[in-house]
């Protein structure tokens, strides 16, 4: 679906970072193989794993969740919100919870390459400042509700309310 969205958007394209490690052999060979169909070998890359995910989100405009399988949780999002950075999410799973529309992040149906790719061209279209906004927005909905302060207050709270 990513790549499909990126194919979309118009020239010049922003440049992606597949951040992670999709594997050797088959997947990898299938993603460049589909960067090469969609025209996108000069636009992507795939550096494989990092040891610094902090550093990789701080470089990224946007950090970009196109899951077509609902994640409990996941970290992609919330990490990506910690670091203040805008998030684009599949409206599944996790990011329901964790991405308030255009408060915190975009949400977008999953699997559906045309909303990403409007979706990307809308924020990529706003004043830097106002995507700044939405990331410190969302560093500070992460702060006050998912540190681990926060998760075991609640818990113990949950604790509190049964006993």
């Amino acid at each position: 679906m990513l790549l499909e969205a990126l194919a979309r958007l118009p020239a010049p394209r922003p440049f992606a970072i597949l951040a992670g490690d999709p594997g050797r052999g088959a997947y990898d060979a299938e993603l460049r193989g589909r960067l090469a169909a969609l025209g996108l070998a000069g636009d992507a890359v795939l550096p494989g794993p990092g040891d610094d995910m902090p550093a990789a989100l701080l470089l990224a405009d946007i950090v970009l969740h196109a899951s077509t399988d609902a994640e409990a949780f996941g970290r992609t999002v919330i990490e990506a919100q910690a670091m203040a950075r805008p998030v684009i999410a599949a409206d599944l799973g996790g990011p329901r919870e964790t991405v308030q529309e255009g408060e915190t992040g975009w949400r977008v149906p999953p699997g559906d390459p045309a909303a990403l790719a409007a979706a990307i061209g809308r924020v990529l279209a706003l004043p830097a400042g106002a995507r700044a906004a939405v990331g410190e927005a969302a560093r500070a909905m992460v702060r006050a509700r998912y540190t681990t302060a926060a998760m075991q207050d609640a818990t113990l709270a949950v604790y509190r309310e049964l006993l």
